[in-house]
């Protein structure tokens, strides 16, 4: 009976593994795809309904357009998505993507992204998120942590106060650290994306020294969900020969970076 468990947690740890796009990264995703997708609609609802939706008709005319132009590129790794663009009344500069192809902008990204080239990358950025399924692997994951805690603080017999321990400690050494390896490779896959797209990708590294550049207050990387401004630019510098080849095959002209690389 214990062989015939362990066989059964073996075959659903292995029918949970996917790929994600682009990186080739393995992925553990115990979530259906249907549950996530109605999650990720629901949540997109909701937040329409608690957060104003902008006015700004150009602005909302602008991000569906760069995102369409984004979903064509990368439609070969969509698996049919309602794709929706909404541009939210927010001074933040900030984006997000739900499951099933939902994407929120808020107006504050345009002090922050001043090119469509700019607009592009968060939007790749974000599709590439969705796409990835992201969302529902951070589902999985927690739903395995979750698990894993309570056996090792049952067979342990942990206090509260010490069960509570291993939790923060979780979050430093698994969670963190996963949800940063989320955002770079949505940096990766999104950059191929926009290239694919016809923009630049060398405008995601001036994106980026544009959110460097705005200051505020940051935690250390280690402390926080997303990699250092330093440290994504200088991933995406490293990931621009690959990015600009791929934008040369589609459009025929050179990267912004190309001119400084002599090619």
């Amino acid at each position: 009976m214990r062989g015939r468990g362990l066989s059964l947690t073996l075959a659903l740890l292995l029918a949970a593994c996917s790929t994600a796009p682009i990186t080739g990264r393995s992925q553990f995703n115990v979530l259906p795809e249907a549950q996530s997708v109605t999650m990720g609609l629901d949540a997109y609802e909701q937040i329409k309904r608690q957060t104003p939706i902008s006015d700004d008709r150009a602005g909302q005319a602008r991000i569906s357009r760069i995102g369409r132009d984004i979903v064509a590129a990368a439609q070969d790794f969509d698996p049919g998505y309602d794709w929706e663009f909404t541009l939210f009344k927010d001074d933040s500069a900030n984006a997000f993507a739900l499951p099933g192809g939902k994407v929120g902008v808020n107006t504050g990204l345009f002090d922050v992204a001043r090119t469509d080239g700019q607009v592009a990358a968060v939007m790749a950025h974000e599709v590439a998120h969705a796409l990835a399924k992201h969302g529902s692997e951070r589902v999985s994951q927690q739903v395995l942590m979750q698990g894993g805690l309570a056996v090792l603080a049952g067979a342990t017999k942990a206090s509260p106060e010490t069960t509570a321990l291993m939790a923060q400690a979780a979050t430093l050494g698994v969670v963190l650290p996963f949800s940063r390896t989320q955002e770079s490779e949505a940096d990766h896959i999104g950059l191929i994306f926009m290239a694919r797209a016809g923009y630049d990708p060398a405008e995601a590294v001036d994106l980026w020294r544009n959110f460097r550049d705005a200051g505020g207050e940051r935690p250390p990387e280690f402390l926080s969900t997303h990699p250092a401004p330093d440290n994504r630019i200088a991933r995406l510098q490293a990931l621009l020969p690959e990015a600009c080849q791929v934008y040369r095959d589609h459009t025929g002209r050179r990267c912004a970076a190309d001119a400084v690389a002599g090619r």
